[in-house]
């Protein structure tokens, strides 16, 4: 049992310390300036770009099926997309995962709501953008740029008094 303790303890660290390194690196990625070149699926298996929402601000929540952090932000993330549905802002959940099938089960078992978009776990639009780490909360400006690469998270009640100011 001791063994196990320190184990976990070291991978931990570990994990810790490669988290860290991934911060550092992806401060130093550029944002790409074109984000309507990448291409999502939704649950419906239709094409999905940033570009079909222009005029709009758009608030992406990145996350993993496995990863904690992530699901227990999830209802944040729906509350806050029904309190600014008659503003020009959309909410669009964008999962890292490979496979569809999963995703639409996991959406569906879990009675998630809401605008869902599927994009593969190494997809270029994770790495050009360095959102490798999950969860990740981003807000594009209304020509699909990137305004805020590091936005709170949905339960941070700071949040919303950020993007009230977007409509003040």
């Amino acid at each position: 049992m001791r063994t196990y303790k320190y184990l976990l303890f070291f991978f931990s660290f570990i994990a810790l310390a490669v988290n860290v390194q991934a911060e550092t690196k992806r401060d130093s990625i550029q944002q790409v300036k074109d984000m309507d070149r990448y291409v999502f699926r939704d649950t419906l298996d239709r094409e999905c770009k940033f570009g079909d929402l222009k005029g709009n601000y758009i608030f992406l929540e990145i996350w993993s099926m496995s990863c904690g952090p992530c699901l227990r932000q999830i209802p944040y993330f729906e509350k806050l997309s029904q309190k600014y549905k008659e503003r020009p802002i959309r909410f669009i959940s964008i999962c890292v995962e490979n496979s569809i099938s999963l995703w639409k089960k996991f959406l569906k078992q879990k009675n998630i709501n809401g605008v869902h978009w599927i994009t593969p776990i190494l997809s270029p639009f994770l790495k050009e953008n360095g959102f490798m780490a999950v969860p990740r909360f981003v807000l594009l400006d209304k020509d699909g740029q990137i305004l805020w690469s590091r936005a709170k998270q949905p339960s941070d009640p700071e949040l919303k008094k950020d993007l009230d100011q977007l409509f003040d």
